[in-house]
């Protein structure tokens, strides 16, 4: 993926004080997917732990990954959840990502169920990190709207959280951008270390490209904000079910 400079994204940015993620401004015509600057809300997740198509999600998805993790440790929890229309045009479909085992530490065995009418009707694992879900307006023109998958991982004082966007189309699942939202070393105490956010967000007068502002700030003095530099990235469509994998249905 290449970047490409762009003045007036630059120009835009600095006067613009969009806060709140996955935001549409109509007036700007940009919508803000997520921002590394500001913190994710914690919401409730408690209603969805015996949900009975959260059970049934859980249930299929924990056996699939007793059978392939030889260090599987259930540690099942609700992350987050979303709402939108995900697999079909004007449906009210509910996303709710859950974590079943913490181990490998690199790659936790995670689940991803969409729900309609209460009913369970894609449930899709993977193995990841990601702790947040948000709901993102429709960005390719195809009816449904898109899910952003906020992951983090750590490791020896630096820590980096990432969003991975993806379409649910079809019975597949596919990726329009992956790009990173926080890069913070300064757990590790040098005097070079220092705090590098991210904003993501989509100009709907610039069709196909995501804008990415790039912010530094000391470690000490987080709330300052240096924008670095401003980029424009060519939105993918490449085909993931592979690495996010639909269950059957029972």
């Amino acid at each position: 993926m290449k970047y490409y400079s762009n003045i007036f994204y630059i120009l835009f940015m600095l006067c613009s004080g969009y806060s709140q993620l996955s935001l549409a401004d109509s007036a700007a015509e940009l919508q803000v997917i997520a921002d590394g600057r500001l913190p994710f809300a914690e919401v409730d997740q408690h209603q969805w732990l015996n949900h009975p198509g959260i059970v049934q999600a859980s249930d299929e998805a924990r056996e699939y990954w007793r059978k392939r993790n030889t260090v599987y440790d259930d540690a099942f929890r609700i992350m987050a959840s979303a709402e939108g229309a995900f697999t079909a045009p004007d449906r009210h479909q509910v996303a709710v990502l859950y974590l079943l085992s913490r181990w490998p530490r690199c790659c936790s065995n995670m689940g991803l169920a969409i729900l309609e009418a209460d009913k369970l009707i894609r449930n899709i694992v993977f193995a990841g990190s990601t702790h947040h879900l948000v709901s993102v307006a429709d960005l390719n023109d195809d009816g449904l709207d898109e899910l952003a998958l906020v992951s983090s991982f750590g490791m020896g004082g630096s820590n980096e959280t990432s969003v991975g966007i993806v379409s649910l189309s079809e019975q597949s699942t596919v990726l329009l951008g992956r790009f990173p939202l926080i890069q913070d070393d300064c757990a590790t105490a040098s005097e070079h270390s220092e705090r590098h956010s991210f904003r993501i967000s989509y100009p709907k007068n610039a069709a196909n490209r995501f804008a990415v502002a790039h912010y530094r700030s000391g470690c000490e003095e987080m709330a300052k904000n240096e924008l670095v530099s401003v980029d424009s990235m060519i939105m993918e469509a490449v085909d993931v079910s592979e690495e996010y994998l639909d269950l059957p249905i029972n």
